[in-house]
Order: C-alpha cells, then sequence, then structure tokens
C-alpha cells in the first residue's frame, strides 16, 4: 500500500497523483520561515532522513543556517522546484498568501501533486481559500499549525493539529512526525488553524490570569516564587505557571521565543471566528481587550510572558521594570 507524500514500501522514485498529491515518500522537503520556532523544525524534519531546502526573508535567519546541513535557497521559486512537500512556518495569513500566491512566490514552482503544509497560526477563512486555489492548480494541502514553544520544537515534541484531506495527513505524516510528538486530525481545511487559535485563547488566558493574581499576591506581600510554587501544588496550576513562570517570568528573562503580538493576533483569530459563528465570548473578549492593550502601549515585540511586565506597569507594579 502506498500513501500521499508518506512512506512507499516497495518501488522507491514512483511518483504519480491522487487528488492533488504525491504518493510517494517526498525526497525533498521544502521549509520556508526559518525564525525561532520554524528552525528547530526545519532541522529535525532534516533529522529525519529528508533533504531540506529553507528560504527565509531575513539574511540573518538564512545565515543561521549556514553550519547546517539544511540547503538554503535564494528564492521561494528555487524551493518550490526542489521540493515535493513545502512546509511553511510564518508570522500570519497575510504572509502566507504572499508567500504561495505573490510575484516569485512558491506557486510559480509548485508541480502537480506537491503538497502545501502551513505551521502558521493562520486565519481559518483565509486557509481554505488558499487550499481552494491550490487544488485548482492539483496542489493539496494541509493547515498543520503546531503547539510547544521553541523549547518543545528544539526537542521535536510539538503538538500538531491538522486540517485537510486525511489521505493527505497519512500521506504527509513521515514529515511531520519529524518535529512532532502528536499529530491529531481535526476536520477539513481551515480545523487545524481554529483548534490552535481555540489553544492559544486558553494559553493566553491562563498566562494573563496568573500573571494578575501573583503580582496581587506580591502587592498584598507574599512572596511570588513561594506563591507560584503554592499554585503548581494546587489546583490553580497550569502550563502557564508549571512552565513559563519558572522558565522566562520569575527571573524576569520574558525571552519565551513567541511575541506578545503574535498572541494578540492568535487572541483576534478565535474571537473573529466566534463572531463569524454567532458565539459569545464574555471571558475571551476580556482577555483580548489585555494583549490589544499590551500591543498599544509598545510591548508587541517582546515575548509573550512579558504580559505579565505589561500588568505590572498597569497595576502600578512596575518599579521592577524601571
Amino acid at each position: 500500500m502506498h500513501e500521499r507524500c508518506g512512506r512507499w514500501e516497495g518501488v522507491e522514485g514512483l511518483a504519480t497523483s491522487v487528488g492533488g498529491a504525491r504518493t510517494v515518500r517526498p525526497s525533498t522537503v521544502g521549509f520556508v520561515g526559518v525564525g525561532s520556532i520554524g528552525r528547530p523544525m526545519c532541522l529535525n524534519i532534516a533529522k529525519g532522513g529528508f533533504r531540506v531546502v529553507a528560504y527565509d526573508a531575513s539574511p540573518g535567519a538564512r545565515a543561521r543556517l549556514g553550519s547546517t546541513n539544511v540547503e538554503i535557497a535564494g528564492s521561494l521559486v528555487e524551493v518550490a522546484r526542489a521540493a515535493e512537500v513545502c512546509v511553511l512556518s510564518l508570522p500570519n495569513s497575510g504572509v502566507v498568501e504572499e508567500v504561495v500566491f505573490g510575484e516569485g512566490g512558491l506557486l510559480e514552482g509548485l508541480s502537480e501533486g506537491d503538497v502545501v503544509v502551513d505551521t502558521s497560526s493562520s486565519r481559518p477563512t483565509s486557509t481554505r481559500e488558499v487550499a481552494r486555489r491550490l487544488a485548482e492548480r492539483g496542489v493539496g494541502m494541509l493547515d498543520a499549525p503546531v503547539s510547544g514553544g521553541v523549547l518543545r520544537a528544539e526537542t521535536g515534541d510539538l503538538a500538531v493539529m491538522a486540517g485537510g484531506e486525511p489521505e493527505v495527513l497519512e500521506g504527509c505524516r513521515a514529515v511531520l512526525e519529524a518535529f512532532s510528538g502528536e499529530v491529531f486530525y481535526v476536520g477539513e481545511s481551515g480545523a487545524g488553524h481554529m483548534a490552535k487559535a481555540v489553544n492559544n485563547l486558553v494559553s493566553a488566558t491562563t498566562l494573563a490570569s496568573a500573571a494578575e493574581a501573583v503580582l496581587l499576591g506580591e502587592r498584598a506581600g507574599l512572596d511570588p516564587e513561594k506563591l507560584v510554587e503554592i499554585i503548581n501544588a494546587s489546583s490553580g496550576r497550569s502550563a502557564s505557571t508549571e512552565v513559563k513562570f519558572p522558565r522566562y517570568v520569575l527571573n524576569r528573562a520574558f525571552e519565551d521565543g513567541f511575541a506578545i503580538s503574535l498572541m494578540n493576533k492568535d487572541v483576534k483569530i478565535a474571537l473573529e471566528a466566534a463572531s463569524e459563528l454567532g458565539f459569545p465570548t464574555v471571558m475571551g473578549s476580556a482577555v483580548g481587550q489585555v494583549w490589544q492593550a499590551a500591543v498599544a502601549q509598545g510591548f508587541g515585540g517582546k515575548g509573550h510572558t512579558a504580559i505579565y511586565e505589561f500588568l505590572e506597569e498597569f497595576t502600578g507594579d512596575g518599579k521592577k521594570s524601571q
């Protein structure tokens, strides 16, 4: 049995096309966007036995791949011509659309049967439209956003939420598993990006709420480190208090590799989807205001754990950051 873009048991090098995706394990994977999370993902795909050809608009990002076994392409078209599967790790839907369809974009080099895998946090409505337009050219697509941050990207243990045709997912599973610990199939095109938006809405809520609570405790005279230790031994614990506070907040590093502006964007995606569905988001809307305010006050470029620093200033306890 053979799979789309997946493992081939039998004849090596044979490629046919079924419904817009190759039926042979790709020999070459393209990767576009080698930033803080994209770079380790890209390297883990190479470790998985694939030839990887990568591109990034930033010369610095490309240069940081210089000492690795990843080949650096000179353009998006070069990536698309070399690879059967092109993985994207980009900031937002607008960039994804430009990279795929813009002048000199991937579409100029993609062939029938190729697959585009968007691991970015994109808008589901945009994703469905991108998938539709690619399908017209015989190119398959998966939306496969990831969660777990830089640390889990480095260890190849990201969670993947995949949307698209099940056959395309199964065929490309070997590529996804190279950088993930678990791959979840959640439905048709756009479903993966919807799942990511909902997950990040929860993440944004727990982090902002924990930050506010710890600051309240500190205002009341409690030691923040001891308070976080208590929370983590009690019912208030979350990934934010168990992982983010010890690694990035209590030491005031805030260098977590995922910007406040990106978290704000993901929260907006969830809230906009809720509005389209006529679903009331009482708590989500309040959380959205917090992240939007942080961006408005100049914190957008900082790591998302710096929401603690923003709330510290907002509540009048900003002496430590001065």
